[in-house]
């Protein structure tokens, strides 16, 4: 690499590349559909909680899981870190979450199962607020934990290992779930209920790897640096289910004609718990044999995975810190960035099960309402069909059509980013897209503005807007504490809710205990 020791941008130069460069990427993403647009979730650090992304300006831990090449990144002169207890949550209900410090509480529940109770009731103005505006209703609850994490950065290259445990809840169903055909509507039109559930929990060893690109920056004079980081992981699989159900009512004459079919497909403890439940007609006894505290710590599954990102620096003005010469981190710089993240897949082959029912159709009087309330815990599904006698049928009808390990693919994302770095100011760009999702929501693209600012060294203040889906928007907010060889930091994200008198309510939270640098 040919260094002059200056960068090739400088002065008007620089401000005119700035302006041209972030207008593109606004003109960009202006070009896609707010319902095209995803609400982020990922929870893992602080940083990308109140970013939403930071796919160029995210180091450390953050970048080992989002964009290792920014691994190379260093925040100071020190090369080690060592970060333990970083986490987020997720928490979609729609329902007001006045105390932030509950949400551990609240969650606990889906993913360490606790004896399963008889499915409550849901009060109606609970369920008008569920479908306030809309025919169909989602909820996701999510966490991902990283307990522990190493990095080591030297000059030409970068090293981390991280652990993570992810898992995500989530179902849907339609307002005609809680409804019933009443007179004076079109009793010709056939009437439609479903509901669709999906559990996944799984653990991850990742091993992240950056250095510089030199065959690339040898082909320009300047200290602009193009670095690549990729970090296969190892996957382990902890429970796992995906539930369909369908009941579809076709009129005829003065009665109903009822077919209901679901299709299930799950392994380890949960496969383990509907086998069960079929036998013993018992879901309380099914639940406490298979789904205790420790159900998603037995592995089910086995894969791998890859994170992977290519980050271009600009240094601005005097910022010397990429010369071979230079110990000194970034000030002043232009990054961009593009990566990869979950590409992989997961294989269970512990227990697998998939089931189907036989067509089935009976006569029904009417149409009845039902009235109880999912939270999409697990079993809790299989557990209302057992109780419920007019959909408790279906399961009579389940048969086991296979045995056989079946693979599942990781919720793959696309991230490209670019970052504008100045001294004690960081603005950033964020644009996304999301394959596979898990939760219900379309494939697409979302959309984060986003900047982090340091009016005392030792504080740094984030936050950022994030476009979701129908042009709304969320907000994401952190603060910290940075002495240098010791960081703590946290991070709140609040979304607008959708009803009659719409409030900003908090929907996660993330937190990084410690991080050590020496």
């Amino acid at each position: 690499m040919n260094y002059n020791g200056t960068s090739r941008f400088s002065g008007n130069h620089t401000i005119m590349f700035i302006r041209v460069i972030t207008l593109s990427l606004f003109l960009i993403a202006a070009a896609f559909p707010a319902s095209c647009l995803l609400q982020a979730q990922t929870v893992a650090t602080p940083g990308q909680t109140a970013l939403g992304g930071g796919t160029a300006f995210s180091t450390g831990l953050s970048a080992h899981f989002n964009n290792p090449a920014n691994l190379m990144t260093r925040q100071d002169q020190r090369r080690h870190q060592v970060a333990a207890g970083a986490g987020g949550f997720y928490y979609s209900t729609g329902a007001a979450l006045r105390n932030p410090f509950a949400l551990y509480d609240e969650l606990l529940p889906y993913f360490i199962p606790e004896d399963l109770e008889s499915v409550a009731e849901l009060d109606p103005a609970d369920r008008e607020r569920m479908f306030f505006g809309s025919d169909r209703f989602h909820q996701t609850q999510a966490y991902e934990i990283i307990p522990v994490g190493y990095t080591w950065t030297g000059k030409n290259s970068a090293y981390s290992l991280a652990f993570r445990s992810r898992g995500i809840s989530s179902f849907e169903m339609n307002r005609n779930w809680y409804e019933n055909a009443l007179e004076g509507e079109d009793t010709e039109a056939t009437f439609l209920r479903y509901m669709n559930d999906n559990y996944q929990v799984y653990h991850e060893i990742s091993v992240a790897f950056a250095r510089e690109v030199t065959m690339v920056n040898q082909w320009h004079s300047g200290l602009n640096t193009l670095y690549i980081g990729l970090a296969p992981k190892l996957l382990l699989g902890g429970m796992y289910s995906q539930i369909r159900y369908r009941s579809e009512y076709r009129p005829d004459g003065d009665i109903w004609l009822n077919t209901e079919s679901m299709e299930v497909q799950a392994a380890g403890n949960m496969n383990a718990y509907l086998e069960d439940l079929l036998f013993s007609n018992d879901p309380a006894q099914a639940s406490r044999n298979h789904l205790g505290s420790s159900s998603n710590m037995n592995t089910s599954g086995y894969g791998i995975g890859l994170d992977a990102g290519l980050t271009y620096i600009i240094p601005l003005g005097d910022d010397t810190s990429l010369s071979p010469h230079s110990s000194e981190p970034l000030r002043k710089s232009l990054r961009f960035s593009i990566a990869l993240t979950d590409l992989g897949a997961i294989r269970y082959g512990r227990n697998p099960g998939e089931w189907q029912t036989r067509t089935v159709t009976r006569p029904q009087s009417q149409i009845s309402e039902n009235s109880a309330r999912f939270d999409g815990k697990p079993g809790e599904f299989l557990q209302y069909l057992h109780e419920n006698s007019q959909e408790s049928t279906v399961l009579d009808n389940l048969d086991r059509t296979g045995d056989s390990p079946f693979t599942i693919q990781l919720p793959t994302e696309l991230h490209t980013g670019a970052a504008l770095q100045y001294r004690w100011f960081a603005s950033m760009i964020d644009l996304n897209y999301r394959f596979n999702s898990p939760d219900f929501r379309t494939d697409g693209w979302r959309l984060s503005l986003a900047s982090e600012v340091r009016l005392l060294d030792i504080i740094p203040l984030t936050g950022s807007v994030q476009l979701n889906p129908g042009g709304y928007a969320a907000i994401g907010a952190g603060a910290g504490l940075d002495l240098g060889y010791l960081r703590v930091s946290g991070a709140l994200r609040l979304f607008r809710s959708d009803e009659e008198s719409p409030q900003w309510q908090i929907n996660s939270i993330s937190g990084l205990a410690m991080q050590v640098r020496f």
